[in-house]
């Protein structure tokens, strides 16, 4: 009698994993998750972005899907702190982050503890056509150089639901 329960129990069990493994197979069926890894050389960096992206051919460094976008950019900001040139960037008479964005320190786990990015999240009031963008503004460890012309800031554009999460996964990958 032991023996039998002994070999139901085991049957249980496997059915159990059979259900597990098949539902987590066609779980990854309906919804394709993980990351995608973006470089670029002109900028210096490297960064990952939902896999279901892809590259906008009518932007530069631009890479966008159905639910959000980045795009990457750079300021010389030669001599200005990092307050400084995010007070150009978020009050820019273009008011691309409407007439009163918030710029919030940030920590991000590629830069170094001392050195904190500044976000910018946009107003209530921020126009349609800028799809809620808000970016993220971080000091090059050294000044990069973007065609004949040295930047010492690095900005990330993105949509204000992905920002951060992109912004955390940014790494610098070179000097000049």
């Amino acid at each position: 009698m032991k023996t039998t329960v002994y070999k139901k129990w085991w049957l249980w069990v496997l059915i159990i994993a059979v259900i597990a493994l098949v539902s987590t197979g066609i779980g990854m069926l309906v919804k394709p998750s993980g990351l995608s890894k973006y470089t670029s050389k002109e900028y210096k960096v490297t960064l990952k972005y939902p896999s279901d992206w892809v590259v906008n051919p009518e932007y530069e460094e631009k890479v966008q899907g159905n639910d959000g976008f980045f795009q990457l950019s750079a300021i010389s900001g030669e001599g200005l702190s990092i307050d400084e040139v995010a007070n150009i960037d978020a009050f820019h008479q273009l008011k691309p982050y409407g007439s009163n964005p918030q710029i919030i320190e940030l920590t991000l786990e590629g830069l170094k503890v001392e050195e904190k990015a500044r976000l910018i999240v946009p107003s209530a009031d921020q126009e349609e056509e800028w799809n809620d963008q808000a970016a993220i503004i971080m000091k090059y460890p050294e000044a990069v150089k973007i065609g004949d012309s040295l930047y010492y800031y690095f900005i990330l554009w993105a949509d204000i639901e992905h920002i951060e999460e992109i912004g955390q996964t940014v790494l610098f990958t070179g000097k000049l």
